[in-house]
């Protein structure tokens, strides 16, 4: 019964201490808003992404290997959501590397609570050795602005519009 009670205790502290390993308690989903995905291929897409704050920022590895998504300042402070993504081998989130690693078709994300604007990286390795792709994101609704201007003349569909349209115009 001794035994029990000693197997029972050393049982509960491990658990306990692993609940700390992380470094800080944040939740682990807390998802407001959008999804806006990161498509990583021979090349990342898109490369800037603006969100708001509570959007879920996705990466999803389309390439054949391994690849590793690297904020390049410290984020966790400012993070409400996080999967797959930790300190070296895992574990220590206040440390100054904070990454993922992905297989082939797997996936990573992360959501925001302040405003901020964060560089992250993404390195893969290639037939000439690593390949690193950077990306930038922009939370927040004073980033707004920047957003890219998509004229929609300039995009398949809308050329393909164009094309109807000037068709139609040129029988007339």
């Amino acid at each position: 019964m001794h035994i029990q009670r000693i197997i029972l205790a050393c049982g509960l502290v491990t658990i306990a201490g692993c609940q700390t390993i992380g470094g800080d308690s944040m939740p682990t989903l807390t998802r407001t808003g959008e999804v806006k995905d990161v498509i990583i291929r021979e090349s990342v897409e898109p490369r800037s992404v603006t969100a708001n704050p509570g959007d879920e920022i996705r990466w999803i590895n389309k390439r054949q290997g391994t690849v590793r998504v690297i904020f390049l300042n410290p984020v966790t402070e400012n993070l409400t959501c996080q999967r797959n993504f930790g300190g070296p081998m895992g574990f220590g989130t206040k440390r100054n590397e904070y990454s993922a690693k992905l297989g082939s078709k797997e996936t990573a994300s992360v959501c925001f609570r302040d405003s901020s604007e964060v560089k992250y990286v993404v390195r893969a390795e290639s037939t000439d050795g690593e390949h690193s792709m950077a990306g930038t994101i922009s939370i927040g609704p004073e980033y707004e602005a920047r957003r890219p201007v998509v004229n929609p003349v300039e995009t398949k569909e809308g050329l393909a519009a164009q094309s109807d349209r000037d068709e139609a115009a040129s029988r007339r």
